[in-house]
C-alpha cells in the first residue's frame, strides 16, 4: 500500500529494479493519470491500481504473468488496455467497473480467468480471445469468452450472440450488464447459472428454451426492466431469489415439472 490514497499523485515511472507491483500499491489514487511499468514487472498484485479514476490508458509490459484481483477495478476512465502475451492468469474482478472499456482481447496465454473479471464494463462491445487458446474461446465471433471443454459461457456483454454450442451460461456470466437490453438463448442450453443476469437493469423480457432444466440462484435479481419471462415445462429447479426485485415483472407461471 505504499501510495494507497495518494491523492495528489498524478504521474510515476517505477525504477527498472522494480519486479512486482503489490497489493493496493496505488489503490485509490484517483487523480493519477500516467504510469511507467518497467519490463521487470513480473506481477500486478489485488487492488493495484483500484479507484485510479484519472487513468485512461496503461501499458502492462510482456514480462507480467499475472494480473491480480480488482487490480484495476473501479478505473472508470480507462479506455484500452493491452493484456500481453506473457499474461497466464487474469484474477477476480480485475477490470471489474471499467465503465469506458470498450473491447477487450484475450490472449492465448491466459489458462485461468476469475470471476466477474469484466463485470460492470457498461460499455464493453467488443470480446475477442486469441484463436489458439487453448483454454478459452470466441467461437462464431460470438463477443464473449467461452471455456471450450465445457462450452461455458463465462463472460458476455450487451452485443454478445451466444453460439448455438454452448450448454451452459456460467455464473455471473452477464452480471452487472448495465446495456444489456436482449438476447437469445440458443436451445442448446441447459442451466442457467447463479447470477447469471443479475443487475442487468435494461433487460426487458427474455425467452427460456424448453432445454434450460435449472436456473440457479440470482439469476435475474434486481433486472428492474423485466416485464415478462417465459419458463418452459422442462425446468425442475429455480434457485433461491432467482427473480427477487425484479419490480416490472407483474406474473410468472411455474411449470408443472418444478420440484
Amino acid at each position: 500500500q505504499a501510495f494507497d490514497s495518494c491523492s495528489s499523485l498524478t504521474s510515476i515511472t517505477l525504477p527498472s529494479s522494480v519486479t512486482s507491483i503489490g497489493d493496493m500499491a496505488f489503490c485509490r489514487c484517483k487523480n493519477l493519470t500516467s504510469i511507467t511499468i518497467p519490463s521487470s514487472v513480473n506481477s500486478i498484485g489485488r487492488e493495484a491500481f483500484s479507484y485510479c479514476h484519472g487513468l485512461t490508458s496503461i501499458t502492462i509490459p510482456s514480462s507480467v504473468t499475472s494480473i491480480g484481483e480488482m487490480a484495476f477495478c473501479h478505473c472508470e476512465s480507462l479506455t484500452s488496455i493491452t493484456i500481453p502475451s506473457s499474461v497466464t492468469s487474469i484474477g477476480f474482478r480485475a477490470f471489474g467497473d471499467c465503465k469506458s472499456l470498450t473491447s477487450i482481447t484475450i490472449p492465448s496465454s491466459v489458462t485461468s480467468i476469475g470471476n466477474k473479471a469484466f463485470e460492470g464494463c457498461d460499455n464493453l462491445t467488443q470480446i475477442q480471445v486469441a484463436p489458439d487458446n487453448p483454454v478459452y474461446d470466441s467461437r462464431d465471433n460470438c463477443n464473449a469468452i467461452i471455456e471450450t471443454n465445457s462450452n461455458t459461457l463465462i463472460a458476455g456483454c450487451a452485443s454478445t450472440i451466444i453460439p448455438s454450442s454452448v450448454t451452459c451460461i456460467g455464473r455471473e456470466a452477464f452480471g452487472w450488464c448495465k446495456s444489456l437490453t436482449s438476447i437469445t438463448i440458443p436451445s442448446s442450453v441447459t442451466s442457467i447459472g447463479e447470477e447469471a443476469f443479475i443487475w442487468c437493469k435494461s433487460l426487458t423480457s427474455i425467452t427460456i428454451p424448453s432445454s434450460v432444466t435449472s436456473i440457479g440462484g440470482w439469476a435475474f435479481r434486481s433486472c428492474d426492466s423485466l416485464t415478462s419471462i417465459t419458463l418452459p415445462n422442462s425446468v425442475n429447479s429455480i434457485g433461491r431469489e432467482a427473480f427477487w426485485c425484479c419490480k416490472s415483472l407483474t406474473s410468472i407461471t411455474l411449470p408443472s415439472t418444478l420440484t
